[in-house]
């Protein structure tokens, strides 16, 4: 086991990396549901009429996506 406190320091930083990840989900959830109206959204040549708590949450999800594909990219770089 490690002495120098690095194994403690590496366990408080997922903890802490935890709680931002569940207060950032929890406000999106909070944001999604608070936004229920339709919308209309353009697509480049079609419109779509949506509620807008489906629009909230597929650019979520987008970004969610680009984050784990750029960490992935990051770790196989340095490693």
């Amino acid at each position: 086991m490690a002495t120098d406190g690095t194994a403690g320091a590496k366990g408080g930083n997922a903890i802490r990396r935890l709680i931002i990840a569940g207060v950032i989900v929890a406000l999106a959830v909070w944001f999604i549901l608070a936004n229920t109206e339709t919308v209309g959204v353009k697509l480049w040549l079609v419109r779509v009429e949506t509620p807008m708590w489906i629009m909230i949450t597929i650019v979520f999800l987008a970004g969610w996506a680009v984050g784990a594909l750029l960490r992935r990219r990051s770790a196989k770089q340095r490693g």
